[in-house]
């Protein structure tokens, strides 16, 4: 186990006041009551001395009584020499509970006994089970120890003893003196019997429950201090609404628009172990957005049992918000479709290796093969000529997408007969014109319709992929039709080819067309590999870099181009 994360979780927050100076508290005394013991150290010097630091500078800000709570709640927990030295020189209440409770092995004793005060040494003296090093320790200064200063000619009760009132040894106790103060150490070891026992009847201490501050911004609350339960849902802050942050769990990983925490914060939780700058997400409300989290388990003192976390939240610095320039942003997305495009090339070598071999076995190219191999060769072929035509479909999406494609689409524009790329891409469907699988295309072209202002590849993909995606949706016996004219506007107008919906896509809004997981009535055999929403994505696409669009309108979709004569005026006025 690691421990200097630990210590760099508990003392990572600013002190604190208030309640949050009760939870830091709580933290140093679990951490060095955990990992201090005196029989297995566990602690530098170093991180010791920290802690301690910590704790003093701490312990005017903890009332009596909540120290005496955490001394409690240790029990025979209390193994810690540095801790047991600290609790000693505390206020005589404070001290008789932890001495009643302080758990050493008999040697380690004589060597603590002098760093301690005489209230600490008369409340181990009382105790019935220390060993017979420690006994002797103690008997040694009992010259000291024995004597009770008194004002007015009465004794001093043993509750307000401190060092610094212990008689000189040269002032021997009388027989009578000696009896007294014995009497008053007894009356304070019942008194702290007493306690104990009303601490076992009530139950487990709980954290204070904190005052709302109802004139706090609490959108630009930066931290709060928390505590969980055992199953990971927060019951206690300091420094932040109740309402907001009360019952957020911390052992569920956050999923996207929902709240929750990251693995790192989820794996601790399973593992019982601290975690430091985890991240949690809240999706709404008062303190919405990512907060980074350091906490540190906490356990039962009587049964071992894991009883939650105690940390703290705050927000990320700046320099951990990842945060990128349009500029670095753009290079990016660059390089990530270029990752693309590299996929595609290397899943596509394997596919034509595939092709080829699949071609020699169903054309008997080295040899008579049987009809079983060719027909699962003739399937291998179908099936990889659609994956070809998917990988190209997403290589060329992602050069539409691509930055600068609309100035290379525009400068390989030219003039363009939108009829004859109509009359192509018609014609790759004519072999199955009125067949099963291929209902036949109708397109009505206006007369003298201007040509569109297009790259003359990208227009023949374009409208290829729209004839094909339509086609793919056709019920059998149904006829594409469509109509091409010219409509003039400001800007020189345009061309407007649209065809009319197919019958399994008139009732479907333009958002579920366009949905890349849409498919009407299930699979087609002829569909797009990647979708039906994923291909007319891919055409808007296309058409948008040349400065057309394609939406769907009432009973059509329609597909708008730019007229190329108004081009041509503009390169004519520029020489």
């Amino acid at each position: 186990m690691r421990f200097n994360d630990l210590l760099q979780t508990v003392l990572a927050a600013p002190e604190r006041t208030g309640l949050g100076a009760v939870t830091q508290w709580r933290q140093c005394v679990d951490m060095l009551a955990q990992y201090d013991s005196a029989d297995n150290p566990q602690l530098a010097q170093s991180d010791r001395a920290v802690l301690i630091q910590r704790l003093t500078g701490l312990r005017t800000q903890i009332t009596e009584t909540q120290r005496i709570s955490s001394v409690v709640e240790l029990g025979s927990r209390l193994r810690s020499p540095a801790l047991i030295e600290l609790f000693a020189h505390d206020r005589p209440a404070v001290c008789a509970a932890a001495m009643s409770r302080a758990n050493l092995p008999d040697p380690l004793w004589p060597a603590l006994l002098p760093r301690l005060g005489p209230t600490a040494r008369g409340v181990l003296r009382g105790r019935r089970d220390v060993g017979d090093l420690t006994r002797r320790a103690l008997e040694a200064f009992g010259a000291t120890d024995l004597v009770l200063a008194g004002t007015a000619g009465e004794a001093a009760s043993v509750m307000d003893l401190t060092p610094a009132m212990a008689v000189a040894p040269a002032e021997a106790p009388t027989a009578a003196d000696e009896a007294e103060s014995a009497s008053q150490i007894r009356q304070l070891v019942d008194r702290i019997e007493r306690f104990t026992s009303l601490g076992r009847a009530r139950p487990s201490p709980t954290p204070p429950t904190p005052v709302p501050h109802e004139d706090a911004d609490l959108a630009t609350a930066r931290h709060f201090a928390f505590e969980t339960d055992s199953a990971g849902a927060i019951v206690w802050v300091d420094g932040g609404s109740r309402a907001a942050l009360i019952g957020l769990m911390l052992g569920e990983t956050a999923l996207p628009g929902m709240t929750g925490a990251d693995g790192h914060i989820v794996g601790a939780f399973i593992r019982r172990s601290s975690f430091q700058h985890g991240r949690l997400w809240i999706s709404d409300g008062p303190y919405e957005g990512e907060w980074r989290l350091s906490a540190i388990p906490f356990f039962d003192p009587a049964s071992g049992r894991f009883q939650g976390y105690r940390g703290q939240a705050r927000r990320p610095h700046l320099h951990e918000v990842p945060h990128a320039p349009r500029a670095e942003q753009e290079r990016r997305e660059a390089i990530s479709l270029d990752s693309m495009r590299q996929l595609i090339h290397e899943l596509r070598t394997p596919l034509n290796a595939i092709l080829g071999f699949a071609e020699i076995i169903e054309q008997q190219l080295f040899g008579p093969a049987d009809v079983h191999y060719r027909e699962m060769a003739g399937n291998i072929l179908g099936d990889a000529r659609r994956l070809l035509t998917a990988f190209d479909d997403l290589d060329l999406a992602a050069r539409s997408v691509s930055p600068g494609h609309e100035r290379q689409a525009a400068k390989a524009a030219r003039a363009v007969d939108l009829e004859a790329l109509i009359d192509s891409a018609c014609g790759l469907f004519d072999q199955w014109s009125g067949t099963d699988r291929h209902p036949s295309v109708k397109v009505t072209a206006a007369v003298g319709l201007p040509h569109v202002l297009v790259d003359p590849v990208q227009g023949e993909r374009m409208i290829q992929h729209l004839l094909r995606t339509l086609i793919s949706v056709l019920r059998h016996g149904e006829m594409l039709q469509g109509s091409t004219w010219f409509q003039p506007d400001g800007d020189g107008g345009q061309v407007l080819l649209a065809f009319d919906r197919p019958s399994r896509l008139a009732d479907a809004d333009e958002a579920q067309i366009m949905d890349p997981g849409y498919g009407a009535d299930g699979s087609w055999p002829d569909a797009p590999l990647l979708g039906l929403g994923f291909s007319l994505r891919l055409v808007r696409s296309l058409a948008h870099a040349h400065g057309g669009s394609l939406h769907v309108e009432g009973n059509r979709i329609l597909l708008a181009l730019p007229v190329a004569f108004a081009h041509a005026e503009d390169e004519a006025g520029s020489h």
